[in-house]
């Protein structure tokens, strides 16, 4: 076939921007039929992908869902039609990206909710000052004051990055990193003690102004509909005057409205209420409202000799306080309440976990610190009985029996051997001091005199005695009056007899009070009529 005739230039370039699909200009780029084809091919796969992603990344559900899914929220259950999803444009279709796509905040709130961003910090770099060698002129003093802003910045930076918990080394020294006796038990004493630290906090107090004490306390109780919880602790958190060492004399002086400060976890605090305190065990409870969720201890009233514990508190940092010891069974001194139980280790400043809990290598609490005097716990036994009281009465009662003793299983062996070869016993508690006047004195029993038996039950340590005590009223059901009969097993080793005693005693929740006799009367001024006028003493 022959060629037709020419259709001229304007028409040959018609015909060739029709067949190809490029203009002149897009020639000039580089762009021919194909590559365009497959830029047209990739823009809609991504606005495809722009369509199921909304702007935080998250996949939208399609359109026809969407609007199945608004159906039924509005109540209609009709399915909606293919034909209508299909007449929604696509501005609309953008509209809707848009609305789903996160508000961009302001530079303020940004600043506000650093801890939700999700941008990666600048890696530290260390500011670099340029030497004369390097550059061709001097450096001037606008390089320099640059570099010492750098230089500021820098370790400021590094600063902060030291109070980081993963990077900050300055933690206070324990027994679990630094006493090497302990290596044995250190890694699994260390999960333990972080599950008891879940329910230890701080406690801090002032009074008219002034800080009165630091102490540790522990969770014993919490209300979750009235989301608050009890805090026990030691009354000393709220002694205002000490001006006796011996608790006997019943001189400390305590104030109700001491300001508490309660420090959780973490760094939050709550204010602490009294709701009571019992000056003879030295307890205190104190509500809190909770702003977290809290722990509750487990509790074992088994203590053995010698088994390995652990005294926890926390201090002003609210940081915890670790101390390692071994239960130490031992008479009480002159000074000190019957109800204590000693902690043999190393001496330390017990400053701050006066008042925490004395957990056993289970985790379980078997006691609350008291530093009054030095190195003591009170046992959970009593604790818990305490408590019992408290919940149930709203007090804390005992009787009274105005005698100070001590055990003789827990004296020298040689001493024990003595009794034992002179007195057939070997078993009971020797009274060292009878009160002045006591229902104990009136019937008879004097310094050196045996308490064998409590209501018919041998006793042999005066912790027991003291549990023996608080199971009477807990098992009265504190319906008690002010004068209670005690039956007591008494050895006389003057007379080398024994002999059943009835004390009628006082119940009271107060703290015990011995005191010591005194002879008023010892010696009685008489005048005589000399010369002189002089005075004479005869003693009676």
């Amino acid at each position: 076939m022959g060629r037709g005739p020419d259709p001229g230039p304007a028409l040959r370039r018609g015909r060739k921007r029709n067949r190809g699909g490029t203009s002149t200009a897009a020639a000039m780029f580089g762009m021919t039929t194909r590559s365009r084809g497959r830029e047209q091919q990739q823009s809609s796969h991504s606005k495809s992908a722009r369509n199921k992603l909304d702007g935080s990344g998250e996949r939208l559900p399609s359109e026809g869902c969407g609007k199945r899914k608004k159906a039924k929220l509005d109540g209609i259950s009709r399915r909606v039609s293919s034909e209508r999803s299909s007449k929604k444009g696509k501005s609309s279709q953008d509209r809707d990206i848009l609305e789903k796509r996160p508000k961009k905040r302001n530079r303020g709130e940004d600043e506000d909710d650093v801890s939700c961003s999700s941008a990666v910090s600048s890696p530290l770099r260390e500011p670099y000052m340029p030497d004369g060698t390097e550059i061709s002129k001097p450096i001037d003093s606008a390089i320099s004051d640059k570099y010492r802003d750098m230089q500021e910045e820098y370790y400021a930076k590094i600063a902060r990055q030291m109070k980081m918990p993963m990077l900050c080394e300055l933690t206070p020294p324990n027994c679990l990193v630094n006493d090497p006796t302990l290596l044995h038990i250190r890694e699994s004493s260390k999960k333990i003690v972080l599950r008891a630290a879940q329910f230890i906090v701080g406690l801090s107090s002032s009074f008219d102004g002034e800080p009165l004490a630091w102490c540790s306390g522990f969770w014993i109780d919490l209300d979750s509909e009235k989301r608050t919880g009890t805090v026990v602790t030691t009354a000393h958190l709220i002694r205002t005057k000490r001006p006796s060492p011996d608790a006997w004399l019943c001189k400390d002086e305590y104030a109700s409205d001491v300001k508490v400060t309660v420090h959780l976890r973490g760094g939050a605090v709550a204010k602490g209420r009294l709701l009571y305190h019992q000056k003879h065990y030295n307890l205190a409870f104190f509500r809190v409202k909770m702003h977290q969720s809290i722990q509750l201890p487990h509790f074992i009233d088994k203590v053995e000799c010698a088994q390995d514990i652990f005294e926890l508190g926390r201090d002003e940092s609210v940081k915890l306080v670790i101390h390692h010891g071994r239960v130490k069974y031992s008479n009480p001194d002159v000074y000190e309440r019957n109800h204590h139980m000693r902690i043999e280790g190393p001496h330390r400043d017990r400053e701050y976990d006066n008042g925490g809990p004395v957990i056993d290598l289970d985790g379980k609490v078997v006691g609350m610190i008291d530093s009054c005097p030095e190195g003591s716990f009170i046992p959970s036994s009593i604790l818990l009985k305490c408590f019992h009281l408290w919940r149930n009465f709203g007090r804390i009662r005992r009787p009274h029996l105005g005698l100070k003793f001590s055990a003789i299983s827990l004296l020298n062996p040689v001493q024990v051997e003595d009794i034992l070869i002179e007195h057939k016993i070997n078993e009971g508690l020797i009274v060292h001091e009878v009160s002045a006047g006591s229902p104990a004195e009136r019937c008879g029993i004097r310094v050196g005199d045996v308490i064998e038996c409590l209501d018919g039950k041998c006793v042999s340590t005066v912790v027991e005695l003291d549990n023996m005590l608080l199971s009477i009223v807990v098992n009265s059901g504190d319906g008690l009056n002010s004068d209670l009969d005690v039956e007591i097993q008494v050895y006389f080793p003057r007379r080398y007899l024994r002999r059943i005693k009835i004390l009628t005693v006082k119940v009271s929740e107060d703290g015990e009070f011995v005191a010591r006799g005194n002879r008023r009367n010892f010696v009685t001024p008489i005048k005589h009529q000399e010369e002189g006028g002089g005075s004479s003493y005869v003693a009676n």
